[in-house]
C-alpha cells in the first residue's frame, strides 16, 4: 500500500513539474483525469507537491534547480530564464524603492498638511457633534414629551372607543327594541284590522240584515196603512151609505107620517138593519183599532231597529276612534323611538367626527417623531 502511495505522488509530482514546465498551473482536475485518480487523492498529493516546491526550486540562483525525471538541458534551460526574470523583478523593485523614497518627503510633507486639515475638521466636526448632541438632547426632551402626550391620547383614543363600543352598542339596542317596536306595532295593526276588518264586516252583515228587517217592516206596514186606509175608506161609504139611507127615512118618516104606522114594521126591521150595521161598524171600529194597535207595535219596533242600527254606527265609530287613537300612539311612540335613533346617529357621528380628529393628530405627532 505504501508502495502504491509513493508510485502516485512520484507520478503526481511529475505531471505537475510538466504542466509548470509548459507555463500552466497544475490542477487536481486536469491531473486526475490524465492518470485516472481519484479528485481528493490528486488534491491531497498536489498540495504536497506545492509545500514541496520551495525547496525543489532556488529563486535566487545559489543552487541548482533540482527536477527528477527532467533532462538536464531543459533544467539549466528554465533556470536561466528564471535568473532573468529575478534580474528584471529585483531592478523593477529598485527603481520603484527609489520613486517611493523622492515621494515620501513630499508625502510626509502632505500628510503633516493633511493631519493639521484633519485637525480642523475633527475640531469643528467635534464642535458640530457637541451642537448635535445638545440638540439631540432637545429632541429627546421633545420626544419624551411627545410620547406622554401620546400615551394621553392614546388613553383618551382608547376611553373614546369604548365609549364608540357603547354607543354602537346602545345604537344596536335601540335598532333591537326598534324592530321589536315595529314589529309589535304591524302586529298591533295587523289584528286591529283584522278585528276592525270582522267588525265591520259584522256589522254590515249586521246592518244588512235589520235593513232587510226593516224594509220588510215598513212594506208591511204600507201595506197595513193601505189595507186599513180602504177598510176606513169602506167604512166611511157604509157609514155614509147608512147616514143618507137614515136621512132619506128620516125625510121619508117626515114626509110619511101618515104612513107611521104601516111603516113601524118596516121601522123595525129598518133599526134592526141599522143595529147590524152598527154592530159592523163597532167590529170595523174594533179592528180598526187593533189595526192601530198593531201599526204602533210595529212602528214601536222599527225605531227600536233604527236606535239599534244608530247604537252600533256609534260603537263602529267608537271603534275607528279608538283604533285611529292607538295608531296615533303608535306613530307617536315610532316618531319618537326614531328621534332617539337620530340623536344616537348624530352622537355616534360626533364621536366618529372626534375620533377621526385624534388620529390625524396622532399621525401628525409620529411624523413629528
Amino acid at each position: 500500500m505504501l508502495d502504491v502511495s509513493e508510485r502516485n505522488l512520484e507520478r503526481i509530482f511529475s505531471v505537475a513539474d510538466n504542466q509548470l514546465l509548459a507555463g500552466t498551473r497544475p490542477e487536481a482536475d486536469a491531473i486526475a483525469v490524465q492518470l485516472e485518480m481519484d479528485r481528493e487523492e490528486v488534491a491531497s498529493l498536489l498540495d504536497r507537491w506545492w509545500q514541496a516546491l520551495p525547496g525543489r526550486v532556488d529563486i535566487n540562483g545559489r543552487g541548482a534547480l533540482r527536477m527528477p525525471d527532467v533532462p538536464e538541458t531543459i533544467t539549466q534551460s528554465f533556470m536561466r530564464i528564471w535568473q532573468q526574470a529575478v534580474q528584471e523583478a529585483q531592478s523593477s523593485m529598485s527603481q520603484v524603492r527609489q520613486k517611493q523614497d523622492v515621494g515620501d518627503e513630499e508625502s510626509r510633507r502632505l500628510s503633516e498638511e493633511a493631519l493639521r486639515q484633519s485637525q480642523d475638521v475633527y475640531q469643528e466636526l467635534e464642535s458640530r457633534y457637541r451642537e448635535q448632541g445638545a440638540r439631540l438632547e432637545e429632541q429627546r426632551q421633545v420626544g419624551k414629551s411627545l410620547e406622554a402626550e401620546i400615551n394621553i391620547l392614546k388613553n383618551s383614543l382608547e376611553s373614546e372607543s369604548n365609549e364608540r363600543k357603547r354607543v354602537e352598542q346602545a345604537n344596536a339596542n335601540l335598532e333591537h327594541e326598534l324592530a321589536q317596536v315595529r314589529k309589535h306595532f304591524e302586529d298591533h295593526k295587523r289584528a286591529t284590522e283584522q278585528r276592525l276588518s270582522e267588525e265591520q264586516h259584522k256589522n254590515v252583515e249586521t246592518q244588512a240584515k235589520m235593513d232587510v228587517e226593516v224594509r220588510h217592516y215598513r212594506n208591511q206596514l204600507d201595506k197595513l196603512r193601505d189595507e186599513t186606509g180602504r177598510k176606513e175608506s169602506a167604512l166611511s161609504r157604509e157609514n155614509n151609505d147608512l147616514h143618507g139611507q137614515v136621512a132619506r127615512k128620516d125625510a121619508k118618516l117626515d114626509t110619511q107620517k101618515s104612513q107611521i104606522a104601516a111603516l113601524e114594521q118596516e121601522l123595525a126591521n129598518t133599526k134592526q138593519e141599522l143595529g147590524g150595521n152598527n154592530r159592523s161598524l163597532s167590529k170595523a171600529n174594533a179592528d180598526l183599532l187593533a189595526e192601530t194597535n198593531k201599526t204602533k207595535r210595529l212602528e214601536a219596533k222599527v225605531k227600536e231597529l233604527s236606535e239599534e242600527v244608530e247604537r252600533l254606527g256609534q260603537k263602529v265609530s267608537a271603534n275607528s276612534t279608538e283604533a285611529s287613537r292607538r295608531e296615533a300612539a303608535m306613530r307617536a311612540q315610532l316618531k319618537e323611538k326614531g328621534d332617539e335613533l337620530m340623536q344616537a346617529q348624530t352622537r355616534v357621528t360626533a364621536l366618529e367626527k372626534r375620533l377621526v380628529t385624534r388620529d390625524d393628530e396622532v399621525r401628525r405627532l409620529s411624523a413629528k417623531l
